[in-house]
């Protein structure tokens, strides 16, 4: 059982206990809706905006009550969306519950209590154990064993310092993972990025084109290498070596521009393994020029030796002739050893 002021809370059932019988909410009523200010401390939302909350307001009015403070201007402590339709909606007056006097603390941790099981973003639950830490300077500990259950994380030290350091992403790489342009399980590699980098990626590669979320770590730990060898920024890599050359155009489909680039930056970080697939595919060509039913590839991976060969036979006539033609390609099948890596 964690306790916060006058605030209990249970890790397992995360709900406040008896806020009422408390004090902590010390009356409900309704508001001027110019009376209160704007988005104040509190809020971890990344984004105000919310369509389905908006219909239903316009359909029914606020049902649930905004929590503000006490003193002064009314601070919203717990309600920033149901505010901001309120105000998109040019409502008049609004229900609130008025908390009595609180550590900052304690109604940021309000608001989250109240926002349990709601729906939330990754970059709303970044941004909220980074306020945890930056401004209400919550302890490690609890952060683990109270902030994240209620955020839906598990109680993990490298979860945390994910998160925390996402929420360290410039807007424009946050607004793509936000949209789901970005994967968040893929962005791992380009937290080692500077902002800088960070930036340039978000607007020239990630809001250009759909990369997958495998494409995303792969590219990005390749261009973390390459710019560590090279000492060169990611803007001075891509210009040098034509990375982005001819992808960035309307009309070419956001997938097609991923696997591309995806292509370029893989060869760009294994340049003898591209020289070989080029050399692999010439001899391909030739050698299934006259074998329609034979598929050639090469090993996947970029130390196993050899090749794979593949054919769908329906007849013993048809495997005879397969055989022949085999034979009569003996010496370039041969040769695809030598210029194996």
């Amino acid at each position: 059982m964690a306790r916060y002021g006058k605030i209990k809370i249970s890790p397992k059932k995360h709900r406040i206990s008896t806020l009422r019988g408390r004090g902590i909410l010390k009356a409900q009523g309704v508001k001027a809706v110019r009376e209160i200010g704007s988005v104040g401390p509190f809020c971890y939302r990344y984004r105000l905006e919310d369509a389905e909350l908006l219909k239903s307001v316009k359909a029914l009015g606020v049902l649930t009550p905004i929590v503000v403070t006490h003193a002064g201007r009314p601070i919203v402590i717990a309600g920033h969306k149901r505010l901001r339709v309120a105000k998109a909606l040019k409502l008049k007056e609004v229900p609130v519950l008025v908390a009595g006097h609180m550590e900052p603390k304690n109604a940021f941790l309000l608001n989250l209590v109240s926002n349990w099981k709601q729906e939330c973003s990754d970059m709303d639950r970044a941004r909220a154990l980074g306020l945890a830490s930056r401004e209400f300077h919550f302890k490690e500990n609890e952060i683990l064993s109270v902030l994240m259950p209620l955020l839906g994380l598990a109680s993990d030290k490298a979860l945390l310092e994910f998160y925390r350091r996402a929420d360290q992403f410039p807007v424009s790489f946050k607004d793509l993972i936000e949209d789901g342009q970005l994967s968040l399980r893929g962005v791992q590699p380009f937290l080692k990025f500077s902002q800088n980098d960070q930036d340039y990626f978000a607007k020239n590669v990630g809001a250009q084109m759909k990369l997958t979320s495998s494409q995303l770590l792969q590219a990005g730990e390749w261009l973390s290498d390459i710019m560590k060898g090279t000492g060169k920024c990611l803007r001075e890599l891509c210009r040098e070596h034509k990375v982005l050359e001819k992808l960035n155009t309307r009309g070419m489909d956001p997938r097609t521009k991923a696997d591309r680039f995806f292509a370029r930056v893989k060869r760009l970080r294994f340049p003898g393994y591209s020289l070989y697939l080029e050399a692999f595919e010439e001899k391909r060509s030739d050698i299934l020029h006259h074998a329609k039913d034979l598929r050639l590839e090469p090993i996947q991976g970029f130390e196993e030796p050899g090749f794979e060969l593949h054919a769908r036979v329906k007849t013993p006539g048809e495997l005879e002739r397969l055989l022949r033609e085999l034979s009569l390609k003996r010496s370039s099948l041969n040769s695809l050893f030598e210029i194996a890596l």
